[in-house]
């Protein structure tokens, strides 16, 4: 089965560099004492930060961009002294500190290519939930507004009316509030909408099927029952 926890899972590179507070810290080391798929990425995640900490450090001892600009203003005025620009480069690469630092650059500009390329396929992933088609629907269990508190099943799909909208202050996530009845503001669950997923803000006073993930959020100031993050939303008609 496959995890949702996004809102976890987007900061475990920051948990394996210890730049995560501790409250967060012990939200994720609770969440991994049960979960098999974040422990997999963990590992995983692990593996290249220990693989990236061991490769070799170079330092160019001479810039060579020097001669570079030196060349280029020579050509630029039209000075046939000049060497030409395929001798220039030929001479370039015989100094070892040039190609060190040419192959350097080489390899930074691969890695930070793989990486982009693994954000743009997990943030497409991501957006391809909108449809609810993309969701297993028999892992979502059907919860009522009023129950959330008994609820234990980690993925949930809950109805209601939506009375508040808003944004995060913390993260900029979008949230909004959903209840059973908009003539009462209790019983309530918050809805969160975190990157990399998008979905429009639903309309206040507007009905809807909300699918996420279950969760109490005890900080100070909430208290409260969450979908955090959401899956996927479905207007009732």
């Amino acid at each position: 089965m496959r995890c949702w926890r996004i809102d976890l899972q987007r900061s475990f590179s920051l948990y394996l560099t210890g730049e995560l507070k501790s409250d967060r810290i012990k939200r994720i080391e609770n969440h991994l004492l049960d979960c098999g798929p974040c422990r997999t990425g963990i590992a995983r995640l692990r593996n290249g930060h220990r693989f990236a900490s061991q490769m070799p450090r170079f330092k160019p001892q001479r810039d060579p961009w020097d001669a570079i600009e030196a060349a280029i203003e020579k050509a630029e005025a039209g000075v046939s002294t000049a060497p030409p620009a395929r001798a220039l480069v030929a001479s370039l690469w015989r100094k070892p500190t040039f190609a060190v630092g040419a192959v350097i650059i080489l390899i930074v500009a691969l890695v930070t290519g793989v990486v982009l390329l693994r954000r743009f396929s997990s943030e497409h992933e991501m957006k391809g939930l909108l449809g609810l088609e993309a969701l297993d629907t028999s892992e979502f269990h059907s919860v009522n507004i009023a129950d959330i508190e008994r609820n234990t099943k980690p993925h949930i799909v809950a109805e209601g009316y939506v009375s508040q909208v808003g944004i995060n202050d913390e993260d900029g996530d979008f949230s909004f509030k959903l209840v059973e009845n908009l003539h009462q503001a209790e019983p309530f669950i918050i809805c969160e909408i975190i990157d990399p997923i998008k979905f429009a803000l639903p309309e206040v006073g507007s009905r809807v099927r909300v699918y996420g993930v279950s969760r109490y959020d005890g900080q100070d100031n909430h208290n409260w029952y969450e979908v955090h993050p959401v899956l996927n939303i479905e207007v009732v008609r």
